[in-house]
């Protein structure tokens, strides 16, 4: 492959200002500061890439065919499956990009469409394109989405790159909505869901920006009521949730979750995953499913740099998180649907999302996508997950008091759960008894724990 330089920008200050350089080789890539943005006190590339810290240095991630997942998180995983990739992949192909290799083709997207994604963190080819894509703040008109299902598609790449016009004559009046779910960006109406979207803003808007969530019903029914009856659940739970709408785009049932990555004056807020954060100190971190949940507390417990200020409040949260997915049947809590929020030294655990009940899912149905409290290493008498548990709330500086006080109100609040999955009409009878099932389970199990 021949080397690769990329621009990297940010608007987090709330003006677009260069963040520094991505230089890679079939070897290692290489990022650095510019030498003035130190100066500007604004977020780094990661909570733990401190701009301060790395002054005078460089942050080199040594290759094995794939980047540091800080800029993997910025454009569509690999995965023959996604919407998304194969939509960005004939893109490249229209402006005559054919790369030669999937790492190529990492490159190449994160070049052309690796920037306003979630978070603060905007990748483009040159500082050029960064002017150029900054300098354009129109949104267009809220247009009714149709059943076609065109118009988000098409104008989704024109906002991501201004060239991308023929994109509209490429994909045809009718692109397929195959593949992956798709997760689109767009804004919607200050009222709500109307059936109209447009571009997201980029600039102050009345418009709400959102991750509108289409069902691919055939392969998961029902995923939608499912997703928001999750989040209802979990604002019940106490936890931050974002405002979500029904939709529908196309005869199939949708969600529109209002993005929490943007402030009231449209400026990205940092918010990065668990998985970028862990490995970026760990070799070990290759996928978003190595390493344990339990290694969360090494990040919790930081001094230097100082990421989380309310240690014993992150504690609990993400103690509580795990138990309530186990409680509904969530077994996809991995470490990208895990996030922190805000900058350094006032980080937070991001409000919920993507809490579905995946275990409803024949394909899904696993205990948890991530170890956590040795589970399935105990060899001593009695319940496994119980043990899991108890270790996990040791890994986590709980006290017996805190463990029976979160069981207790998770216990409580999830008593009614069959009732709640029995109401969703559009799952499926097998799905609900499957599901319902695995809460009983779980719920009966746990009461071992007060």
């Amino acid at each position: 492959m021949q080397d690769t330089q990329l621009s990297i920008w940010t608007r987090a200050g709330g003006d677009a200002v260069k963040m520094g350089a991505l230089y890679v080789t079939d070897i290692d890539a290489r990022f650095s500061y510019t030498s003035e943005y130190p100066d500007y006190a604004l977020p780094g590339l990661s909570l733990v890439y401190a701009p301060d810290l790395f002054r005078d240095s460089t942050i080199v991630h040594h290759l094995s065919g794939s980047l540091h997942p800080r800029f993997r998180a910025l454009i569509p995983p690999a995965d023959e499956q996604n919407f998304q990739r194969k939509l960005m992949l004939a893109f490249l192909r229209e402006k005559g990009i054919e790369p030669a290799s999937p790492f190529d083709a990492d490159l190449a997207l994160l070049a052309h469409t690796g920037h306003g994604g979630i978070g603060h963190v905007d990748v483009f080819a040159d500082d050029a394109s960064a002017e150029a894509w900054y300098a354009n703040t129109d949104s267009g008109p809220l247009v009714p989405i149709g059943e076609q299902f065109g118009f988000s598609l098409k104008d989704m790449i024109s906002w991501l790159d201004a060239d991308a016009r023929f994109i509209l004559e490429s994909l045809g009046p009718t692109p397929s909505v195959g593949g992956a779910i798709p997760k689109l960006l767009v804004a919607i109406p200050e009222d709500g869901w109307d059936g109209r979207i447009s571009l997201p803003n980029k600039t102050r808007s009345t418009r709400i920006d959102v991750v509108l969530k289409i069902e691919r019903t055939q392969a998961y029914p029902g995923l939608a009521a499912l997703e928001a009856m999750a989040l209802d659940l979990h604002q019940e739970a106490g936890f931050s949730v974002p405002r979500y709408w029904h939709a529908e785009v196309g005869g199939l049932p949708a969600l529109a979750v209002e993005r929490f990555d943007r402030d009231p004056r449209c400026v990205p807020v940092p918010l990065e995953s668990l998985y970028a954060i862990l490995a970026a100190g760990a070799k070990d971190i290759v996928r978003h499913t190595d390493g344990t949940l339990d290694r969360i507390a090494k990040v919790i417990d930081l001094a230097e740099p100082l990421l989380v200020n309310d240690r014993k409040a992150a504690r609990v949260h993400l103690y509580k998180r795990v138990l309530l997915a186990l409680l509904t049947g969530n077994g996809d809590l991995h470490l990208e649907n895990l996030s922190l929020i805000g900058v350094a030294g006032e980080a937070q655990f991001s409000p919920v999302y993507d809490p579905t009940p995946m275990r409803a899912y024949s394909m899904h149905n696993m205990l948890c996508a991530v170890p956590f409290g040795g589970y399935g290493e105990d060899a001593g008498e009695g319940d496994a997950l119980l043990h899991a548990c108890a270790n996990f709330a040791a890994s986590l500086s709980l006290a017996k008091s805190d463990v029976e006080d979160i069981v207790s109100e998770l216990l409580a609040l999830t008593k009614n759960y069959p009732e709640r999955v029995d109401a969703i009409d559009s799952l499926p009878g097998e799905n609900k008894a499957r599901l319902i099932e695995i809460h009983r389970d779980i719920h009966q199990r746990l009461t071992a724990l007060i």
